[in-house]
């Protein structure tokens, strides 16, 4: 496999993975902080700050051990007769 397309494929790859799951823990997480924590009541500033910082974050992370994950299967992959 060419260089380029796998390094490609790798990075489409990892953030189609990132945000598949940062989109089910994501959703997750705030449907429990809704039903648990806060409620119907209007969220205090800081949770939302913090969300808003935290959540992007997370997605980026994601992205990178993903996108790591297939170029590390993709090189092995080459490698292999």
């Amino acid at each position: 496999m060419n260089r380029a397309a796998a390094v490609l494929l790798a990075v489409v790859g990892g953030a189609a993975a990132a945000l598949f799951a940062l989109m089910i823990f994501g959703g997750v997480l705030l449907g429990l902080l809704w039903l648990f924590v806060f409620g119907d009541d209007p969220w205090p500033q800081w949770a939302e700050v913090a969300l808003n910082i935290a959540i992007p974050i997370v997605g980026l992370f994601l992205w990178a051990v993903f996108g790591w994950q297939i170029w590390l299967r993709l090189k092995r992959l080459a490698q292999q007769p």
